[in-house]
């Protein structure tokens, strides 16, 4: 009985022999880095309101490989960014009291990809809003 369970092991044979085909650990996830952006300010004028002016602070993610392209690029990432959002806030705030982020925050990471490329910036982190 015992005997031939205990040879199994000792030669590492039938039950208890070593795995040949073990896959290998995945790499542990890339930690994020961040670019921390100059406050935005874009005015807003509807038809019919008062003027509004809308304050934006963002903290963009990215790779560390990527973290210093996006550091020089931050001019035409701003750019990007104040245009589109000048044209469309007026619209968007129209019918709302405040910014709906789960609408602009795509928005904004398309902005992005179309001034520096796709997939630079992974996500745009809204560290303050807000609106007078």
């Amino acid at each position: 009985g015992g005997g031939a369970v205990g040879a199994m092991a000792v030669f590492g044979i039938g039950p208890f022999a070593k795995a040949t085909n073990v896959a290998a650990p995945p790499p542990p996830p890339k930690k994020p880095s961040y670019v921390d952006m100059e406050a935005l300010s874009i005015p807003v004028f509807i038809t019919d309101q008062k003027p509004r002016q809308v304050f934006m602070t963002l903290r963009l993610e990215t790779s560390e490989e990527s973290f210093k392209k996006v550091k020089a690029m931050e001019p035409r990432i701003r750019d990007a960014l104040l245009t589109d959002l000048h044209n469309v806030l007026p619209d968007h705030l129209k019918d709302r009291r405040t910014t709906d982020l789960t609408q602009l925050k795509p928005r904004m990471i398309a902005d992005i990809a179309k001034a520096i490329g796709p997939g630079v910036v992974t996500d745009v982190l809204v560290i303050e809003i807000f609106e007078r």
